[in-house]
């Protein structure tokens, strides 16, 4: 009966304390986060810029002139005048063949015009003895005529024997294979000790005293381009470096695979720094220089497929906005619809960067970077954007 008291004080104490914590918890406001600072980004000004009209493609450089050499005659190879990456002039020896059989031919067949020619002599002698008899009254008109006749037929058979003579003594030239034109040995396909048969290949052939490329362009645009017209190539080996160009030859009919017409330009390239093979852009002047919008090419991102820029406003937010690119070239994007001059465009930070967002524009100098693709984090796919 003693204890009964301490212990109803104990709870009492208990629900005092739990009742103070209680109402202190509730008078305490509570506590908001702060709100993120807006991203920083670089933007570049919008400019009018007056450039050629151009058109561009990519193209493979070529020779001016190749042949693949074949032998025209049937013979064993029995030398080799020049090696893969050595000079010729035209006429000089490339491969030989074995004549031998090709001079003994020709042996037969001046054997055979001599016979034919004395055959023609026998046959004359004997025409003219007979023109003596019928003029006498020893024969009849009839041995006369068959003695003409007589040298028709050897006549006719002396032109056979030499027109075989020609031949031969042909096959017997073609044996000995010369070079078409002043170039370089790119490839021999033979060795010594090979049969080769007529049409067979020996080796190929280059002249690379001129290069040329052929590139397919939009018949939009160069539909119109004459010849002689300004062009450059930028050779994928050679970065940094420009090459002047002109055009030589213009496709009187649109490639049926690309839609698209063939310019053939002729390559200036006086210290020999392309070699034929090698790939670049070429670009063909199609106009004179007109005011255009242009941007850098980073301020590009692709939203489903279509070309995009991020637009900063007085009030620093950022505005999507499609627009329509002419072209790219050096790194730079000709912006045909959607832009005005002097509107600021996003042009690093483009991730970090939502529509209708506000930003932080950094004023220093975008620093040199790889170009890479941007692409709006606000067009990938729910379970995307979701991700963590």
């Amino acid at each position: 009966m003693t204890h009964e008291p301490a212990l109803g004080c104990s709870f009492a104490a208990i629900a005092a304390a739990l009742l103070a914590v209680l109402t202190t918890g509730c008078d305490d406001p509570p506590q908001e986060e702060a709100p993120a600072p807006p991203p920083p980004v670089h933007v570049a000004t919008v400019a009018q810029e007056m450039l050629a009209a151009s058109a561009s493609g990519t193209a493979e450089i070529e020779a001016i002139r190749s042949a693949l050499i074949r032998a025209e005659a049937p013979g064993r190879v029995v030398a080799i005048g020049a090696e893969a990456g050595q000079s010729v002039q035209a006429g000089d020896v490339l491969v030989r063949l074995d004549v031998g059989r090709a001079a003994t031919a020709l042996q037969a067949a001046r054997t055979g015009v001599a016979q034919a020619e004395a055959a023609l002599s026998q046959a004359e002698r004997q025409r003219d003895l007979a023109r003596q008899l019928v003029e006498g009254g020893s024969l009849p008109q009839q041995r006369l005529d068959d003695a003409q006749d007589g040298v028709r037929l050897a006549q006719t058979s002396l032109q056979a024997a030499q027109a075989q003579t020609a031949v031969t003594r042909r096959g017997l030239t073609e044996a000995v294979v010369r070079a078409p034109f002043d170039g370089t040995v790119v490839e021999t396909v033979v060795e010594v000790g090979e049969l080769a048969s007529p049409g067979s290949p020996l080796l190929q052939l280059v002249d690379t005293s001129g290069l040329e490329a052929r590139v397919l362009l939009d018949p939009r645009r160069a539909l119109d381009v004459p010849v002689g017209a300004e062009a450059s190539l930028e050779a994928h080996a050679r970065p940094g470096e420009t090459f002047a160009a002109q055009v030589v030859r213009v496709g009187e009919v649109v490639d049926p695979r690309t839609r698209r017409l063939p310019v053939v330009v002729h390559i200036e390239d006086p210290q020999h720094r392309l070699r034929p093979g090698l790939t670049g852009i070429v670009s063909v002047r199609t106009g004179d220089p007109t005011a255009a919008l242009v941007i850098p090419d980073d301020a590009l991102f692709e939203r489903y497929g279509e070309p995009h820029v991020f637009v900063i406003d007085g009030e620093s937010r950022a505005h999507r906005r499609g627009v329509v690119v002419d072209r790219r070239e050096e790194g730079r994007a000709v912006i045909r619809e959607g832009l005005e001059v002097g509107e600021r465009v996003v042009v690093a930070g483009l991730d970090r960067v939502v529509h209708e967002g506000e930003v932080t524009v950094v004023d220093e100098e975008v620093p040199a970077e790889e170009p890479t693709a941007a692409v709006d984090p606000e067009s990938l796919p729910e379970a995307e954007a979701e991700a963590p």
